[in-house]
């Protein structure tokens, strides 16, 4: 059985889905934050998060990039979409406009404060919009606290470390962030968290939160 090394730094941000992906798996792996920026040059492009997987016969293999990570892992421990190139589809999309997200978060929380109010009305708009196509797509498959099907996937995860990203106090982060994803204003989306959390798939994250 492999092990895992997940490096990042000590924050909830573009790591964030796949630790949960490790800890829903019950996979062995090691969350491990480099010395920053001394141990810079010693990352395949020079960034974070960076998976090292170790198989049993100590070959290793090596990946970088948030979205290609999660992809692995959640190809490896069965949580893709398995209906259809249109279903897959479907989810990479869905995955995508959450990243959309996270860069804004990501712009303000980090990036220059002189950006700070165009970026905010940039999450604003994006935001909105993300809410009312998830929302749309959420009912399309019956409101069930689920993307597909009925039973717990990884964009239901994704939507959920998501959450957890945005609810995380931070002084420095969008102030008004969490009011488009509140149950008034998206209560398919709430009613996934709320499924996920209860889910025994998702314990080993949730109980690391406490």
């Amino acid at each position: 059985m492999s092990s895992f090394a997940l490096r990042y730094f000590p924050i909830k941000a573009r790591a964030e889905i796949s630790r949960l992906l490790l800890l829903s798996s019950d996979a062995k792996f090691e969350y491990v934050v480099p010395d920053w920026p001394a141990e810079k040059d010693k990352q395949p492009m020079g960034q974070l998060p960076v998976l090292v997987e170790t198989d049993e016969d100590g070959s290793i293999f090596e990946l970088s990039d948030s979205i290609a990570i999660e992809k692995y892992l959640a190809a490896k421990f069965g949580l893709l979409v398995q209906t259809g190139l249109q279903a897959t589809a479907r989810e990479n999309q869905l995955r995508s406009q959450v990243e959309d997200l996270i860069e804004l978060w990501a712009r303000y929380t980090f990036g220059a404060e002189d950006e700070r109010e165009n970026v905010h009305a940039k999450f604003k708009s994006t935001a909105t919009n993300f809410v009312k196509y998830h929302e749309k797509i959420l009912a399309e498959n019956g409101s069930n606290g689920h993307y597909f099907g009925a039973k717990t996937t990884y964009m239901d995860l994704c939507l959920f470390a998501f959450l957890i990203i945005m609810r995380e106090p931070n002084e420095k982060a969008i102030p008004d962030r969490n009011e488009f994803f509140s149950e008034a204003n998206a209560p398919g989306l709430n009613k996934v968290f709320q499924t996920v959390q209860s889910d025994p798939v998702a314990a080993a994250y949730v109980a690391s939160l406490k």
